[in-house]
């Protein structure tokens, strides 16, 4: 319930001026000695009607003039209301959850860094702290260690708000909620608040971020949000890069591929993309996304022109490249650290079978290498199942099963040590496929997808195929919207499968959502056939992309190269060919400096820093005074999509719901309502006035 009070009550003694007014008033009703004068006799005497209105006009007069006084007295001695939930006669247990991840670094509506505004109230919050108060400031990218009351020392407090600046980590809600309600639930103190500010972005708020902010709610303790934007801002992000160079078109010169996104209500008509090697730019051009589009864009590459830099190259051909877009909201995402090299040869070895003496189609032989001489980047090679005895990741990338009935239990083993080993595997279903073998046998351990069956189009149809996640890398090679039809070609039959966990994805789909490419890390699964049995597929202007984008995906999800895609905040790591000849230590930027421990992998070693990288940039792993491999680390793009959540999306279902404060003032009215009380001085003031 509310209470009234005065702050400065000491100007309550100054209330008994309220009555000079009735004084003035009395002194004015003094009876005077008549006097008669001859020139007024023969005026006519008022009527005591008249007499009436005014002695009632002074009475009125008397009764403002006092209550003005009052009014004004009171207004000095600044009244206040205490409103629900103030704590203004009580210590508070506060907690403050300061968003300090990667999305905190861009601008806000205004063009301000967010993390300023931040700051702002955190320094608010701080301001309004309290002798007695138990006051403890925490971030999402912090560590995860209890944390203490810091209410003693306001400077302090102060200082450490100030230092508060934007890392190159995601935001991790969760753990800093949770860090927050068991500092809350430690404090004796019955007044507990919860203070969360940050720009409040899907990816931190989690299912379990949410059931958090409930559960603290539940507790007993007000929680506040204070969100430092309140709509999306448009982005864009260089997410990936393919650490391959490709030939280019007709096999001229080389290209890089970029996976750019743009986080946008609207299209994007010119991004800018440029690569440098050193100091030297070696290519890029301009790219045109669709609104909250996200696609792998080709551009034109001059290896030869950064050879004058002094950028030293790898026994593989590889240097450090630094891949730059226009500078927009978010700086950090438009810049991606890669170690590119010349283009390679993807080792593909195609597993099929001859029937009544008749050779197997070779459709996917020419789609993959039309020349036989490994121009296109394929170099493919032709055997039999019993061919899978004797393959190993250094002989191999990728191996093609093409409609292949069943395996030997050996050539079954060693397939799935290839797949260990780190190579990856593409099958292709068809008319001669033992269906019940691939689902209970082979595909357990390699995909979660189960198989019943073969599904057959009515007499004289055929299946419309449907991009389900069109900017999945299988498709990179054609232009698609999320349910557009792949092809024209007609599809009369294909197994009937479904995936049985997430880490399967139907990539492509029927209308009648029957999958027909499947991906998993290292595996492609095409449930059709890439031969004509099934269709005419093999003559359609999707098939030559099609079949590439199955043979890259399990190569670019099986090299050894995937090693170099670290994260920051996590352990840089590298794969080496050989083993090293002595310790190996780590270097990087901001004098980074770790020593790695290498362990075997497959045919090579893995080495792993110790430390987590700090901040992008390429890590050079060492080994004596001999460089073993350079890894290019980037922060991680899973914020860079700048859409906040709605705050009320927040509401828990029992107990008190959280309060938004949107904006600085009022943050710094709820503090000072909730501390001091809700002051009435000017109400009083402009009661006053009134009264004149």
């Amino acid at each position: 319930m509310s209470s009234f009070s005065f702050l400065n009550p000491g100007f309550l003694w100054a209330l008994p001026l309220a009555s000079i007014p009735i004084l003035i008033h009395l002194l004015s009703k003094r009876r005077l000695p008549e006097i008669r004068f001859p020139t007024i006799m023969f005026l006519r005497a008022l009527e005591p009607r008249e007499i009436r209105r005014i002695r009632l006009r002074e009475l009125l007069l008397l009764i403002l003039r006092t209550l003005a006084l009052i009014l004004i007295i009171c207004g000095f001695a600044r009244p206040s209301v205490e409103p629900k939930g103030a704590t203004t006669r009580a210590a508070a247990a506060v907690a403050v959850i300061l968003d300090d991840s990667e999305s905190m670094g861009a601008l806000d509506e205004v063009a301000r860094p967010r993390i300023e505004g931040a700051r702002e109230r955190g320094l608010a919050i701080v301001d309004a702290a309290r002798a007695g108060d138990e006051v403890a400031i925490t971030t999402t990218t912090g560590p995860d260690a209890p944390l203490a009351n810091r209410s003693g020392d306001r400077v302090r407090l102060e200082r450490t708000v100030r230092q508060i600046g934007t890392t190159w980590l995601p935001g991790a809600m969760e753990q800093a909620l949770e860090r927050a309600r068991r500092f809350l639930g430690r404090s004796a103190l019955k007044a507990r608040e919860l203070y969360v500010i940050g720009d409040f972005q899907a990816t931190n708020f989690t299912p379990a971020a949410r059931e958090k902010v409930a559960l603290i709610s539940r507790s007993g303790n007000r929680v506040y949000l204070l969100p430092v934007v309140a709509s999306r801002v448009p982005n864009h992000a260089i997410e990936d890069l393919d650490p391959e160079l490709r030939p280019g078109p007709q096999g001229k010169g080389l290209e890089m591929r970029a996976r750019l996104v743009n986080h946008a209500d609207a299209p994007t008509d010119r991004l800018a993309v440029r690569a440098r090697r050193g100091d030297a730019l070696i290519g890029g051009g301009d790219v045109s996304l669709l609104a909250d589009e996200a696609r792998w864009a080709s551009l034109p590459i001059d290896w030869r022109a950064g050879e004058a830099a002094a950028v030293a190259v790898d026994s593989k051909g590889k240097a450090p490249v630094v891949v730059e877009s226009d500078v927009d909201a978010l700086s950090g995402d438009d810049r991606r650290y890669a170690v590119l090299g010349a283009p390679r040869r993807l080792r593909v070895l195609r597993i099929v079978e001859s029937r009544g003496g008749v050779p197997p189609p070779r459709f996917v032989a020419l789609a993959l290498d039309p020349a036989q001489d490994g121009s296109g980047g394929y170099a493919v090679e032709t055997g039999t199942p019993a061919s899978l005895l004797g393959i190993n990741h250094g002989r191999y990338d990728v191996v093609i099963l093409e409609d292949i009935a069943s395996l030997s239990g050996d050539a079954e083993t060693r397939l799935r040590s290839f797949l260990r080993e780190g190579g990856g595997i593409v099958v292709a279903l068809g008319p001669h496929a033992d269906l019940d073998y691939y689902g209970r046998k082979l595909f357990p351990g390699m995909i979660d997808l189960a198989v019943d069956g073969t599904e057959r189009a009515a007499e004289g149809q055929s299946f419309e195929i449907r991009a389900r996640a069109p900017a999945h890398p299988i498709l990179d090679g054609l232009s698609l919207t999320v349910g557009s039809p792949l092809t024209q070609s007609k599809l009369t039959a294909l197994a009937r499968g479904r995936t049985t966990t997430p880490k399967a994805e139907a990539v492509v789909a029927t209308t009648g959502g029957l999958p027909v490419i499947v991906a998993a890390p290292q595996v492609a699964v095409f449930l059709g056939s890439l031969s004509d049995d099934w269709g005419d597929l093999p003559y359609s202007g999707a098939f030559v992309p099609l079949v590439r984008g199955l043979v890259d995906h399990a190569a670019r999800t099986s090299s050894p190269g995937s090693l170099e895609k670290a994260l920051v905040g996590r352990p840089p790591a590298a794969y080496l060919d050989v083993s090293p000849s002595g310790a190996v230590a780590v270097r990087g930027p901001e004098s980074y400096r770790s020593q790695a421990t290498v362990v075997a992998e497959g045919s090579g070693f893995r080495a792993v820093a110790d430390a987590p990288a700090v901040v992008p940039g390429f890590y050079v792993f060492e080994s004596g005074s001999r460089e073993a491999a350079t890894v290019a680390v980037n922060p991680d793009p899973i914020e860079s999509d700048l859409r906040p959540i709605p705050i009320d999306s927040l509401a828990t279902g029992s107990g008190s719901a959280p309060r938004a404060l949107l904006t600085t003032s009022s943050l710094r009215s709820h503090l000072r309502d909730t501390r001091q009380g809700r002051e009435l001085w000017l109400l009083f003031l402009l009661g006053a006035a009134a009264c004149l």
